[in-house]
């Protein structure tokens, strides 16, 4: 359970890592070869750690790079290159991008260098072209389609450039377009659905520092309990997701689906907490509490039936009990919070991330 990101080689965003933290094993990034280095690491050691966390790099395969070539020569076939260039915002036309050579076939650059779409740069090193900056998109779309197949979710911050995208290509192959329910628009929706999930909780967001202890909880613990909370959150909100991209044919469609959303997610934690509640009150009024309770009070002066010798000798008294009780509850707890959709995020806001 993995996401890709693009367009760009590296995440700069701290909304996407937040995400990644949330709710994928891990996300990726394409790069050019696997000795490639950022230029910049953000000055935030938290957000170094979540990176170090969750960020994989990725090296497009040649097969992935050919489907890529294949699916940007049938669009250029299709005239839309031409097409995207007279109709992009003017910022867009005055400058070129970067695109790092190895990240496509030899091929592939030869197919663009024809067609005037791409130029080695001259100030850099050859290891990088100058693109216009709406093929350089359209580009790392096809790159990202290829390298993400049907089973990686792919996400952008470039909302407002692949919907750009969307509509024209939508134009120029005569298929209809709507707005906002394009897969590079649902996207966003994790967002939105992360943020109704807080709200649920009283909370406006899960604190990065938070979300660091949780996933390297995960990996100390090897992953089980924790890495199961994280799923089924992630699939209930790929669930509404899907639900927000197939059916909804208005934004009526969609706030509706947000509410029965809230509505799901509200009971789920009144389900939770009531359940993790009520682990507590049977822990609380076990007989080895209770007894151990009154033993240490001094209620009680000789051994009961049922304690251990070792128990009512040996310093702590009721200790045996006591950890029997603890052991239940703590089963009792766990089986409450595998169950639940928003236990990843309870724990999450939690003053004091206990174990599981």
């Amino acid at each position: 359970m993995k996401a890709l990101y693009y367009p760009h080689t590296d995440i700069v965003n701290p909304v996407i890592i937040k995400n990644a933290l949330l709710l994928w094993d891990c996300i990726e990034t394409i790069v050019p070869n696997l000795r490639w280095k950022p230029d910049g690491i953000p000055d935030d050691p938290l957000l170094n750690e979540a990176v170090d966390l969750v960020v994989r790099r990725r090296v497009p395969t040649i097969a992935e790079q050919r489907l890529a070539h294949e699916m940007l020569q049938k669009a250029i076939e299709s005239g839309l290159p031409s097409q995207l260039l007279h109709a992009s915002p003017r910022i867009w036309r005055e400058v070129q991008f970067l695109v790092y050579t190895e990240k496509f076939l030899p091929i592939t650059w030869s197919m663009l260098k024809n067609h005037g779409l791409a130029t080695p740069s001259p100030s850099t090193s050859h290891y990088e072209h100058e693109v216009p900056v709406a093929v350089t998109f359209l580009m790392m779309s096809a790159l990202a389609d290829s390298c993400a197949g049907t089973q990686v979710q792919k996400v952008t911050d470039r909302v407002d450039v692949y919907s750009f995208l969307a509509e024209h290509c939508a134009n120029v192959l005569g298929s209809p377009y709507v707005q906002g329910f394009d897969a590079s628009q649902v996207t966003p929706a994790y967002d939105r659905l992360v943020s109704i999930s807080l709200e649920v909780l009283d909370a406006r967001e899960v604190p990065l520092r938070k979300l660091v202890e949780l996933r390297k909880r995960e990996l100390r613990t090897g992953g089980s309990d924790f890495s199961a909370m994280r799923r089924r959150y992630h699939k209930t909100l790929e669930s509404y997701l899907r639900s927000i991209g197939k059916e909804a044919k208005s934004e009526g469609d969609v706030r509706e689906l947000e509410r029965q959303f809230r509505e799901d997610m509200k009971q789920d934690l009144s389900d939770l907490k009531a359940e993790l509640g009520l682990a507590s009150k049977r822990a609380l009024l076990s007989k080895e509490v209770v007894l151990s309770a009154l033993i240490l009070a001094g209620s009680l002066s000789s051994p009961i039936a049922g304690l251990t010798t070792l128990s009512t000798t040996v310093g702590g008294i009721g200790v045996i009990p006591l950890m029997k009780t603890a052991v239940e509850y703590r089963g009792a707890r766990r089986e409450a919070l595998r169950r639940h959709t928003m236990s990843w995020l309870f724990l999450g806001t939690a003053g004091r991330i206990a174990p599981v």
